[in-house]
């Protein structure tokens, strides 16, 4: 199944109930994606009827519903729509987490472009000139420099240090 249809599904029910219906479900299955569509059905069916039975049900006017087969029929196709979903996100991560990755790499290699022509801070050139101090390393001239450039300078020195 590809496609769930759901405003002509649940037609007898309130857009409330429909809603508040169909996010549960959604929840419920993400939970227990692992089982086949009737034990899902099943499992709801019997944890509202446990939740009616301990006084805290999660949808009081469902039980009436219970008993039409149609009703079933179209959690039924909802469940087996979710677990199809589930599936072609699984199917799709990696393709995702590769994007993110390079969406991150196209952002670090624009970063360090626009830090290549700007001209390094005041605070860079001073933690600059500290740090040659501090590890008795003679100082470069910084004036042509870029804030890449003093980056890398300073990232170099802590590296030979370590």
């Amino acid at each position: 199944m590809t496609y769930f249809n759901k405003n002509n599904a649940f037609l007898e029910l309130s857009k409330t109930q429909k809603s508040a219906l169909l996010s549960h479900l959604k929840r419920f299955v993400k939970k227990h994606s692992n089982l086949s569509v009737q034990s899902l059905v099943e499992e709801f069916i019997e944890e509202e009827y446990y939740y009616n039975e301990v006084g805290n049900p999660n949808f009081e006017w469902i039980f009436e519903y219970f008993e039409k087969d149609s009703f079933i029929n179209e959690i039924k196709s909802y469940i087996s729509f979710l677990l199809f979903e589930i599936e072609q996100k699984e199917k799709q991560k990696p393709f995702l987490e590769e994007q993110k990755k390079r969406a991150k790499e196209i952002k670090k290699q624009a970063q360090e472009f626009k830090m290549s022509k700007m001209p390094p801070t005041a605070k860079q050139i001073y933690y600059y000139e500290k740090l040659c101090k501090s590890h008795n390393i003679e100082k470069q001239s910084t004036q042509n420099l870029s804030r890449l450039d003093l980056r890398n300078m300073i990232n170099k020195i802590l590296e030979d240090t370590k």
